[in-house]
């Protein structure tokens, strides 16, 4: 049976992107492109795309601990990336 962290995500960026107020599109797709490219193909392969972590691995020809640490990594700046956004745009 698949763990809760392999398949498709149903609550893209749910418990992971927790941010005061909205988050249009066009800002959460500028931040995904300020993504590291590895982090980046990671993220959209497990959180986008809906691939379990050993068919990342295998794609990317990496080890299934790997893929998991790059989406960890990936979220984290993803939220930091988010949270400067809205500080940006607040200040405004």
């Amino acid at each position: 049976e698949p763990s809760q962290d392999d398949g498709p995500r149903k609550d893209f960026g749910g418990r992971d992107l927790q941010l005061s107020g909205s988050i249009d599109r066009v800002t959460l797709e500028r931040a995904i492109d300020d993504l590291p490219p590895g982090y980046r193909l990671v993220f959209v392969l497990h959180d986008v795309e809906g691939y379990e972590h050993n068919e990342i691995a295998e794609m990317l020809s990496c080890s299934i601990g790997n893929s998991k640490s790059q989406l960890h990594k990936a979220r984290m700046k993803l939220r930091d990336l988010l949270r400067t956004g809205q500080r940006k745009e607040t200040a405004v």
